[in-house]
C-alpha cells in the first residue's frame, strides 16, 4: 500500500513477464489517476478500469520498472483532492 496524499495505491507487485500489475486506487477521483498516467508519458504501458489500471511488464523494454511508475504516480496523485470534497 502507498499513501499519497488523499490517494491510496494497493498493488500486487507478483509480477511476471506477460502479467500485468495490478493496482486499485482509493481515495480521489479516477479523472486524477488519468492525468497522472500522461504526465508520466507512459499511458501506452498503462489500462485503466473502474477503480483498478494495470501495468504492462512490457514497460521493462521502456528502460523502467512497474515500482519506478507506481512511485511516480504516487507522487503526482498527492495534488489530487480527495473523491468526497
Amino acid at each position: 500500500m502507498v499513501q499519497a496524499g488523499n490517494a491510496q495505491l494497493e498493488c500486487d507487485m507478483e509480477y511476471a513477464e506477460g502479467r500485468d500489475v495490478i493496482c486499485r486506487l482509493y481515495g480521489v477521483e479516477m479523472s486524477c489517476l488519468e492525468d497522472a498516467v500522461r504526465k508520466t508519458g507512459f499511458q501506452n504501458y498503462i489500462k485503466i478500469e473502474g477503480d483498478r489500471f494495470y501495468i504492462s511488464t512490457a514497460i521493462f523494454k521502456a528502460g523502467r520498472t512497474p515500482g519506478e511508475l507506481i512511485r511516480e504516480i504516487a507522487t503526482l496523485l498527492r495534488l489530487c483532492r480527495s473523491e468526497n470534497s
